[in-house]
C-alpha cells in the first residue's frame, strides 16, 4: 500500500465562525481546499458530501448543507435558547483522488474567557473519536465526522452572560499527502497479516462498511485459517471473519474463556434463552422497560427505564419493544420482549428465560416473535400489515389497481380491459370484498395457492407500493427493535459497554431490497403464487448494502443502532465457505443460528438467514424460530495484541 511522496499537498482546512448570545447564536462553517497536484498518474481530490443534521437539533434558520457550486463549503445559521440546546450534523470528507492524505495540524482558537464556561463544540468522527494529527484518510475513501455546537447544560445562573456575546471559533484541520494509508497503521492488522499471510483472502467488489458509502473495497480481507483467528476480546473469545474498508476487525462472539482458551469442546454456559411463548394478554396494567439486566446466579432479570401501562387500541404503538415481567414488579424469572399487535388485549410477545446455552453463543432467541408480515425481516421494524387467509374468492369484484381519494377506494381495471375482473389473477390483486367498486378499505391478495389466499388490508394507504414502502423502505421503517435486537442491546450494556471506545462504527447490512419486484404477487402485476424474495434469496458474496435504511450503524439516524453490534451477513459467512469445510469450527457448532440477512416471504410467514448446525451458511429460518445468537462487533484499528498466536489454545489477548 506505499506510494511515493512526491510532493507535499495541504487541502482541508474547516472553519467554523459563531457569535454567541444568551438567546443566539449564528454560526458558519467552510471547507476550503487549496493546492495543486502535478503528481504523474495520481489525482487529488477531497471535498465534502452527504451531509445530514440530527434530528434532535434545535431548528435552523438556515439548515446546515454543502454549497451546490463548491462541495468544499458548508453554511449554516442557528438559535441556541437554552442549556442542554445543541446543532450537529454529520457530514462526510471524501478523499475521490489516488493519493492518501493525512492530518498534519489541527488548531483551534477563538474561545474566549466570556463563553467558555456556557458553549462547547466537538468534532469527531462518527464513531466519537477524535479528529487527530496522523490521522489517515485513505484513497477512494471517505470518513464520516460530527459536528456540534452546544450550549453547556450543566451550567449554573452566574455563568449566564448579561449581554450577548460574539466571538470568532476557527478550527483548521490540515491534510497533507501521505506515502502509507490507514490500513498499515492496523498494528492488529498488521500483526496478524505477519503470523498469518497465507490465511488472509482479499475481496474483490463492492463494499459498504460506512454510511452511505459504496465503495469497491481495497483493504477487505477474509480470514480463512479457521485455528488463526481466535481472539480474546474484554476476556471473551471470539473469531475474525474479515477487516473492514475502514482497517477494523469484524469479529463473532464465540463463548467464554476457559482456562486461557477458546476450544470448541467447551461445555454450555448461562445465556437468554427462549421460553414457550403463545399470545400474550396484557390488558392488565404492568410495569415495562425500555431494557433490562439480567442475573445468571439467580436466573432473574431485572427491568430498566420502566413505566407503568395497559395494553390498548390506543396505547399498543408506545409498548412495542418493550419488556415486561407481566406484573407491576420489575424482577422475574421469565421475561417478555412486546413484539406486535395481536387484538386490544393482546400481543405477540416472546417470552426469556435464563438457562443453559451452546458454547457459542449468548442464548436463542427468535429474530420477530410475529413472523406474518414482510416487515418482520427487519432488524429493526414499524408498519405492519395482518394478514388474512381467505377460503374463497368467487363472486367478487376484482382491480388491477386502485384511486383512493376522501377515504374512498375505487377499484380500477387492468390496461386494456374496461370492466373489473370477477377471478383472483396475476393482474387482478384488489377488491372490496363484496361486489361493489368502492370501500373504505380494501383488499389486496397477494398470494394464492388452492384455498388458501392471502391479503393485507389497505386503510389509508395509497396502494400496494405504498404499503410495501411502509414496511420496507421508508424513513420511519426502523422505529422498533427486533427480538434478537433486544436480547443483543441488553446483553452489550451488561458485558461490553466500557469498551465502546475500543470498537468501530461501521455498517452492518439488513438488506431488505426486494429481488423479484417485478414479478411477485406484492406487484400489482405479479404472480400470486411467487414470494417476496430478498438479496439474500440467492446468496453471494456481494457486501454492498444499497440501502440507507438497511445500513445499520450508531451514525446512522435512518438505521440507528443503540450499541456498536448486531448480527453477522450471509455474504460474509458465505465468502468464508468458499474456501473452508462446513466442519469449520466458527460456523459449525452443533446448533442453528441467525445472520442478519432477510431471505423471503412466503405465504403468510417471513424468513431470515442462518446457519445450520454443521456450519452450512447457505440456510434460512421462520422468524418464529428459536435460534442462536451469535453477536458481531469491530474492533477499531487501535487495537494491538498483546500475546498469543491466534489458535484455540492460544488465542490473541487484545487490549
Amino acid at each position: 500500500m506505499r506510494k511515493n511522496n512526491k510532493n507535499f499537498i495541504y487541502s482541508i482546512l474547516l472553519l467554523i465562525l459563531l457569535s454567541v448570545g444568551i438567546g443566539y447564536a449564528y454560526l458558519t462553517s467552510n471547507l476550503s481546499i487549496t493546492g495543486s497536484t502535478k503528481v504523474t498518474g495520481n489525482t487529488w481530490d477531497i471535498h465534502f458530501d452527504n451531509l445530514v443534521v440530527n434530528s434532535n437539533s434545535v431548528s435552523a434558520t438556515t439548515p446546515a448543507s454543502i454549497d451546490p457550486t463548491n462541495n468544499t463549503s458548508i453554511n449554516y445559521a442557528i438559535t441556541l435558547d437554552k442549556p442542554g440546546d445543541f446543532y450537529e450534523f454529520n457530514v462526510d470528507i471524501v478523499n475521490a483522488g489516488s493519493i492518501p492524505g493525512k492530518i498534519n495540524l489541527v488548531t483551534i482558537n477563538g474561545i474566549t474567557s466570556e463563553v467558555e464556561d456556557i458553549i462547547d463544540y466537538s468534532i469527531t468522527y462518527s464513531n466519537n473519536k477524535l479528529v487527530q494529527v496522523n490521522d489517515i484518510l485513505n484513497a477512494n475513501s471517505s470518513k464520516n465526522i460530527k459536528v456540534r455546537i452546544y450550549f453547556i447544560e450543566d451550567i449554573t445562573p452566574e455563568d449566564l452572560l448579561d449581554t450577548e456575546a460574539n466571538l470568532n471559533l476557527t478550527l483548521s484541520i490540515t491534510y497533507i499527502q501521505s506515502n502509507e494509508s490507514e490500513f498499515d497503521t492496523n498494528a492488529l492488522i498488521q500483526q496478524l497479516k505477519t503470523e498469518s499471510s497465507t490465511c488472509f483472502t482479499k475481496y474483490e467488489g463492492q463494499v459498504t462498511d460506512q454510511v452511505g458509502q459504496t465503495v469497491t473495497a481495497s483493504n477487505v480481507y477474509f480470514n480463512q485459517c479457521a485455528n488463526k483467528r481466535n481472539i480474546i476480546f474484554n476476556n471473551l473469545c471470539w473469531q475474525m471473519i474479515r477487516t473492514t474498508e475502514t482497517g477494523g476487525t469484524k469479529m463473532i462472539y464465540n463463548g467464554d474463556v476457559v482456562d486461557g482458551k477458546c476450544l470448541n469442546t467447551r461445555g454450555d454456559h448461562k445465556g437468554i434463552v427462549q421460553n414457550y411463548s403463545p399470545i400474550q394478554t396484557l390488558s392488565s396494567s404492568y410495569l415495562y422497560g425500555d431494557s433490562f439486566t439480567y442475573d445468571t446466579t439467580n436466573n432473574t432479570f431485572t427491568l430498566t427505564d420502566t413505566t407503568t401501562a395497559t395494553w390498548s387500541d390506543s396505547t399498543y404503538e408506545n409498548l412495542i419493544g418493550k419488556f415486561t415481567c407481566k406484573t407491576s414488579s420489575d424482577t422475574c424469572t421469565t421475561l417478555y420482549n412486546v413484539n406486535g399487535y395481536y387484538s386490544n388485549t393482546e400481543a405477540y410477545a416472546s417470552a426469556y428465560k435464563i438457562a443453559n446455552t451452546n458454547y457459542a453463543q449468548i442464548g436463542a432467541t427468535e429474530f420477530n416473535r410475529n413472523p406474518y408480515s414482510p416487515a418482520m425481516v427487519g432488524y429493526m421494524f414499524n408498519k405492519v400489515y395482518k394478514y388474512t387467509n381467505s377460503a374463497s374468492t368467487s363472486g367478487l369484484l376484482m382491480g388491477n389497481d386502485v384511486s383512493y381519494s376522501n377515504g374512498t377506494y375505487t377499484l380500477l381495471p387492468a390496461a386494456g380491459e374496461s370492466e373489473l375482473g370477477t377471478t383472483l389473477d396475476a393482474t387482478h390483486h384488489y377488491t372490496c370484498s363484496d361486489t361493489i367498486a368502492t370501500c373504505s378499505k380494501v383488499r389486496y391478495y397477494y398470494y394464492s395457492s388452492g384455498s388458501y389466499n392471502y391479503y393485507i388490508e389497505l386503510d389509508g394507504e395509497a396502494n400496494i407500493e405504498e404499503a410495501i414502502n411502509n414496511m420496507l423502505y421508508n424513513n420511519n421503517v426502523n422505529r422498533y427493535n427486533s427480538s434478537i435486537k433486544g436480547i443483543i442491546d441488553a446483553w452489550y450494556k451488561q458485558n461490553l459497554l466500557s469498551k465502546t471506545n475500543m470498537l468501530e462504527d461501521t455498517v452492518y447490512c439488513n438488506a431488505r431490497n426486494i429481488l423479484n419486484p417485478n414479478t411477485n404477487g406484492w406487484n400489482k402485476n405479479g404472480s400470486m403464487s411467487e414470494s417476496m424474495n430478498f438479496k439474500n434469496y440467492d446468496i453471494t458474496n456481494d457486501l454492498s448494502c444499497l440501502n440507507i435504511t438497511d445500513q445499520f450503524a450508531i451514525s446512522n439516524n435512518k438505521a440507528k443502532l443503540t450499541y456498536p453490534v448486531a448480527l453477522p451477513t450471509s455474504e460474509e459467512l458465505y465468502e468464508l465457505t468458499k474456501e473452508i469445510s462446513f466442519s469449520d469450527v466458527l460456523l459449525g457448532t452443533n446448533v442453528e443460528w441467525w445472520d442478519l440477512s432477510p431471505y423471503n416471504y412466503y405465504d403468510n410467514g417471513a424468513f431470515v438467514r442462518s446457519v445450520f448446525s454443521y456450519g452450512d451458511a447457505d440456510y434460512y429460518t421462520y422468524v418464529q424460530s428459536a435460534s442462536g445468537v451469535r453477536l458481531v462487533v469491530t474492533l477499531s484499528n487501535g487495537a494491538v495484541i498483546s500475546s498469543g498466536d491466534g489458535s484455540e489454545e492460544s488465542p490473541w489477548i487484545v487490549e
